[in-house]
């Protein structure tokens, strides 16, 4: 008899130690620990200098991956060159990305800096990210769930510290499309590649204020009146690249994104139609919608099918109506 009370309280112990020893592994934070928790990571990730390599490895292109140069200083935001292409210098300081063409001396494009692939997510995304999605943690990995069906969205590792070191992207099926991972890293660096990137942050530094985030031309914007569920305009951005100066929106649910890209077209003809024809192009996980409404060509990009873009489009209307 007292074997088998010793065997039953036993039992109950181990139980019990297995259950705290889960709840302290795996835990699904309210959304108030999630922002703070999610800060704290940005910050982390942040605190210091460093220099790095980055390994991106692309799942939807035959497994290729691309080998980044970075360099992160406080104050200046992000530096970074595809190992490739080493006369291109990609600044990011959280607002706008600037492409920097060390041959010509210039900044050849302006785009907008949404989304740093170096950070689990921009600050001010927090809020709408744990209003949208469950943050889990377990240990060193922290795993972005789905309200509606607990799917995984995206997941990140962090080193002892609670910085960031790699970080994984899902398609809306689940699978793996993309994932990045510091291969090698050093804080507090010291050499000449950091004077040379630091030289042309403080020259795109100089020049970031002719791009503010304003209206183009005096021209009100068109704006869709049909967002998917828990989206909303995060930004809005002047930016220049191949098609010239354009009025960016982005907007987003935290971790899905789609852009909306709109510039001004030479007056119509008398028998011109409103609403021209409509394009939309496939490329990997993004779908792209080119149509012209209203005097403005659109682009519509984002993670999201044909049809749900299709329908944006459809609902866009005069912004000051």
């Amino acid at each position: 008899m007292k074997v088998s009370n010793l065997y039953t309280v036993f039992i109950i112990i181990l139980l019990i130690s297995l259950i705290v020893s889960f709840s302290a592994q795996a835990r699904i934070l309210s959304p108030e620990e999630g922002r703070l928790f999610l800060k704290r990571i940005i910050q982390n990730s942040t605190a210091y200098s460093y220099w790095g390599i980055w390994k991106l490895t692309d799942y939807t292109d035959e497994n290729e991956s691309i080998f980044y140069e970075v360099v992160y200083i406080p104050g200046f935001g992000f530096g970074w060159i595809n190992l490739d292409n080493p006369h291109h210098y990609i600044i990011g300081d959280g607002t706008y990305r600037f492409i920097y063409d060390e041959e010509k001396q210039m900044i050849t494009a302006v785009y907008p800096g949404f989304d740093l692939p170096f950070l689990p997510l921009g600050e001010d995304n927090i809020d709408i990210l744990v209003s949208n999605y469950l943050v889990n943690v377990e240990e060193d990995s922290v795993m972005i769930l789905s309200r509606e069906n607990n799917q995984v969205v995206k997941s990140f590792l962090l080193d002892e510290r609670q910085a960031l070191i790699s970080q994984t992207y899902y398609s809306h099926e689940g699978q793996v499309i993309k994932q990045g991972e510091f291969v090698y890293r050093i804080d507090h660096p010291t050499d000449d590649r950091i004077w040379k990137i630091f030289q042309i942050m403080d020259q795109v530094a100089q020049k970031k204020n002719n791009f503010p985030e304003v209206l183009f031309n005096r021209k009100r914007m068109l704006f869709p009146r049909l967002l998917p569920p828990g989206y909303s305009l995060r930004r809005s951005y002047l930016v220049e690249g191949d098609q010239g100066k354009m009025y960016q929106m982005v907007f987003s649910d935290g971790i899905n994104f789609f852009s909306m890209f709109q510039t001004l077209l030479p007056p119509p003809s008398k028998n011109s139609n409103p609403v021209r024809k409509i394009v939309i192009k496939k490329n990997g996980e993004l779908t792209t919608l080119i149509g012209e409404k209203m005097g403005r060509q659109i682009y519509l990009v984002g993670n999201m099918s044909h049809e749900i873009l299709s329908k944006i489009f459809e609902s866009i209307v005069d912004g000051g109506d």
